[in-house]
């Protein structure tokens, strides 16, 4: 009898979970950005060519009843998808990138991943939206560096 009380408290517990965050997904986290003395910082800069299989998405946000898009994640492998989600399409490999800050996210108090912003050298992405690399999905490498799978790291302030 204790064991099937303990069973749906378990799966009720599991059931407001998820309707405390399934909400979180489309909305803006906070963010911070990390300093310079963090060891992210010595990625901060470098570039890289893209190698691998790598595809851009464009993550929207509803505003005032309309789709806006709000950033563009690049995503190695089989990517995402949603609602707020639009395939840009695969990154063509050998293109240059540069690393232009790190950034944590937050939520409900927890840190979340880390991301860079980056800028490409060459690309028909729209200019005007950021473009980020999140450290998990498989973009995350040793340390603080990029998959060397899917990013060759060409030159940074430490190289």
């Amino acid at each position: 009898m204790l064991a099937d009380y303990s069973r749906n408290n378990f799966v009720e517990w599991i059931f407001y979970v998820m309707l405390i965050v399934s909400p979180s997904a489309c909305v803006k986290l906070p963010v911070e950005e990390l300093p310079s003395t963090s060891p992210y910082a010595k990625i901060i800069g470098a570039e890289y060519r893209i190698v691998g299989d790598v595809s851009a998405y464009g993550i929207y946000e509803r505003l005032n009843g309309r789709k806006v898009l709000s950033y563009i994640e690049l995503i190695p492998g089989v990517g995402i998808s949603g609602s707020l989600i639009e395939s840009k399409g695969p990154i063509v490999r050998g293109q240059h990138i540069r690393i232009l800050s790190a950034w944590r996210m937050h939520l409900f108090g927890f840190t979340q991943n880390v991301y860079y912003l980056v800028s490409f050298q060459d690309t028909d992405l729209p200019r005007d939206v950021p473009v980020r690399i999140e450290l998990s999905r498989g973009n995350e490498g040793v340390d603080a560096g990029l998959n060397p799978g899917i990013y060759e790291r060409l030159r940074g302030k430490d190289q």
